[in-house]
């Protein structure tokens, strides 16, 4: 039983993907969470794994940052919570642009 649950957890882990309008905290969390479940029955995962998976299985959104993380960052020291604020930073900053975006598209057609 314990054998199947985890093959099953495995399948999920490897098939998750970020939803395009998913915020990161929410992925990471939900991705995490399947990670804790797997190890609860005894799997071995590295934390490596799991940040390769999450920048793998990232939305179109976070190309170009994955790519720039890459070439920027030694991937193999790499801390998950380093990977998920450098990812939050930029979620904040691209949605802060497109609210002044909108906020100025919006004070231009009131004038």
């Amino acid at each position: 039983m314990k054998q199947l649950k985890l093959q099953s957890l495995r399948k999920i882990f490897e098939l998750m993907q970020m939803e395009e309008e998913q915020k990161i905290v929410d992925y990471i969390y939900k991705l995490i969470n399947v990670v804790n479940h797997m190890k609860a029955c005894s799997e071995t995962i590295s934390d490596q794994q799991i940040i390769e998976n999450i920048m793998r299985t990232l939305s179109p959104r976070f190309d170009f940052m994955v790519v720039a993380i890459q070439e920027l960052k030694d991937v193999k020291t790499l801390k998950i919570e380093e990977l998920q604020s450098s990812l939050e930073a930029h979620e904040l900053m691209v949605f802060e642009r497109s609210s002044e975006r909108s906020f100025n598209k919006l004070c231009k057609f009131k004038l």
